[in-house]
Formats: structure tokens, C-alpha cells, sequence
């Protein structure tokens, strides 16, 4: 297939006429431009050898990403994963391993699992990643009638024993509160969505321990439910602000639904932050869209974590005999610190 000048231009954020003096070794581009270039043009070769020889591959099958949708909310977040470059990345690491790669989404409502695991295995799928953070026990149990090598993401099924990678959501949550501890605030709520999944359990149940953990009285009713869109949770915290911060200094947001439907109705109130209250986010917020405000974030990371997974679930595929253990795999999270968070404790003592 031909490469268009104007396709190279578009990825890499240069004119097509620079592109074109590059591919015709013409001169008239800087060196680090033309390395640019040049360096994606090896990237797409390699890419399409790594192509053509996993279809060629017949006997080693396919590596299947599935994205398991029960409620629909991490799809619609999230957007279309096959246009991100950790999709093109994962397909290039499946391929140099000889197998092909496909993505695809099941429905659990309108999706038949009869039909979708004689799929699997008239596209010779031999090892699945699941992103299984919609899902419960009962879901996964269709799965091991492929009787091939399967990973979670985002997930825990104890009694299968699926290996897993997860994101630290204790570690992480303990992170937050240490954070609003250390700049003095000592009342804090917790704003959650009113969906149940797993990441967001799990930060619930941290956030219950380590207040706990610090003696700060019966947590259960420092968690308050808003909704599970950003205008529900506007709606929401609206009412609640009606009433009154009373004692509370700091909130820690679930998701970025409730960070900016929290936002959102801070500000209609004209109230600051941090001056008037503290907020620790939980999960990346889409460029730009709060502006004015830089969120204190507690984020996961993606990318490797997913990588790692794929990675995983190769050696088992390529092994080919099932694994005498059972990997579960926890990456830490990162506080990305802004300035929504009040130093209290500099003003303690004086």
C-alpha cells in the first residue's frame, strides 16, 4: 500500500510539502525533521512486516483485547480504543510475537455469548485480555469454556484464579488522604458515583479503612453518592451545598464524571478552591475542562499496566500448558499535585 505524504504530515504534525522534499531525499529540511521522518517511516515498515507475517501465521491464531460492556459507562468515557496509540502499539507487540490481534466489544445486553465464543474460535483465538472492570463473577464464567489462556484488567475473579493486572486503588486512596492530611484537613468526604464497579468499590472501601484507621469516627456516612453523569452529579452536589459545607474541608472526587460535575457546581456558587474547600481528584480529566483550576490528581497507569498484561498473556499463549500460579499485579498510582488543595497547616499555629 502506498503512503500518502499528506497521511505521514497528519501523524506527525508537519506540512506534506516537507514530508514530500524527505521521501524524494531533497534537500531544504532541518536534520532533526527529516530523523523524524525518516525514523516513522522505518516504524511503519516494521509494523507491516510484523503484519504480514502474523496473518501468515496460521497455526499460531489470535490474540483477542475485549472489552467487556455491561453498563456502558467506561465505553462512553473512554471513546473508541482502536484510536489511541496504545491500540496501535498493541497490535505491533501481538504481531512480533506471530499472532494477529483483534478488538472487539461485547454487549452484555444485547450480545448472545453462544455466538460470540464460536467466534472466538473460528477466528482461532487462543489467549484473551479482558477489560473487565464492568464485570462480576458470574460473567466470566462462559469464558473458561475456551479452555485457553485468559487475563483481567481492572478486575478480581478469586475462585476462577485469572491472573490480573490492576491499578493500587488502596494505595492510592491512602496516597489522597495522606496528601489532605499533610496540608491540615482532618474532615473529609468522600463524592462517589451511584454505579458499582470495581475500581470504584475498592476506593471505597479504602477510603472507610483509612479514615478508620485514623480514628476519625463512623466513615460510612462520609461517602455521598451523586450520580453517574456529570449533570447528575452537578444536580446533586448543587443540592447539597444548599445545606451548607458544615464542617467538611475536603473532598476526595471518585471518577472524573464526579470531579467535574463537582466543579462545576462549586463554581455556579462562586466558591473557591482551595480557598473555600480542597479537592483531591481520582483518574485523568479530558484537556482543558476546567478551566482556571489545576485538579491535585491521584491517576493510574494505563498504558504500562495494559502492555504488561498483553505481554502476559503472550508467554502463556506461546508456553502453551497451563500455569502452576496465579498472578495478580498491582501498579502503583502517581499524585499529580495542583493547586486545589489549601495548606491548612501553615496557618495552624499562627
Amino acid at each position: 500500500m502506498r503512503i500518502k505524504s499528506k497521511d505521514i504530515a497528519a501523524v506527525l504534525g508537519i506540512s506534506p510539502a516537507t514530508v514530500s522534499l524527505v521521501l524524494n531525499d531533497k534537500p531544504g529540511v532541518n536534520p532533526e525533521t527529516r530523523r523524524k521522518v525518516q525514523e516513522y517511516l522505518e516504524q511503519l515498515s516494521m509494523r507491516n512486516t510484523y503484519k504480514l507475517r502474523a496473518e501468515s501465521a496460521e497455526n499460531k491464531g489470535t490474540l483477542l483485547m475485549l472489552n467487556y460492556i455491561k453498563h456502558g459507562i467506561i465505553l462512553k468515557r473512554k471513546g473508541n480504543h482502536k484510536s489511541s496509540k496504545l491500540f496501535d502499539n498493541l497490535e505491533l507487540l501481538v504481531n512480533q510475537a506471530g499472532f494477529r490481534f483483534h478488538y472487539w466489544e461485547f454487549d452484555d445486553k444485547s450480545g448472545n455469548m453462544k455466538n460470540f465464543l464460536q467466534k472466538c474460535k473460528e477466528n482461532q483465538v487462543k489467549g484473551i485480555y479482558i477489560l473487565a472492570a464492568e464485570m462480576n463473577s458470574s460473567d466470566i464464567y462462559p469464558f473458561r469454556q475456551l479452555k485457553i489462556p485468559i487475563v483481567v484488567g481492572d478486575n478480581l475473579f478469586y475462585e476462577q484464579g485469572f491472573d490480573s493486572f490492576l491499578i493500587d486503588n488502596e494505595e492510592g486512596i491512602q496516597r489522597g488522604v495522606d496528601y489532605l492530611v499533610d496540608k491540615g484537613h482532618s474532615h473529609i468526604i468522600y463524592l462517589a458515583e451511584t454505579i458499582n464497579i470495581f475500581n470504584f468499590e475498592k476506593r471505597r472501601e479504602a477510603f472507610v479503612q483509612e479514615m478508620a484507621r485514623r480514628q476519625c469516627g463512623d466513615n460510612s456516612n462520609r461517602i455521598l453518592y451523586l450520580g453517574s453523569t456529570v449533570e447528575e452529579v452537578y444536580e446533586s452536589m448543587n443540592h447539597y451545598l444548599s445545606e451548607g459545607l458544615r464542617k467538611t474541608s475536603a473532598y476526595v472526587l471518585e471518577s472524573s464524571v464526579i470531579s467535574l460535575g463537582v466543579i462545576k457546581a462549586l463554581f455556579e456558587r462562586n466558591m473557591k478552591v482551595p480557598k473555600d474547600v480542597s479537592l483531591v481528584g481520582f483518574d485523568a480529566l479530558p484537556e482543558l475542562s476546567i478551566p482556571g483550576l489545576n485538579l491535585t490528581l491521584i491517576k493510574g497507569t494505563h498504558t504500562k499496566r495494559h502492555t504488561a498484561a498483553v505481554k502476559h498473556l503472550i508467554r502463556h499463549m506461546e508456553e502453551k500448558e497451563e500455569a502452576d500460579e496465579i498472578v495478580r499485579v498491582y501498579y502503583r498510582t502517581r499524585l499529580l499535585e495542583g493547586d486545589s488543595v489549601f495548606d491548612k497547616a501553615k496557618y495552624i499555629y499562627k
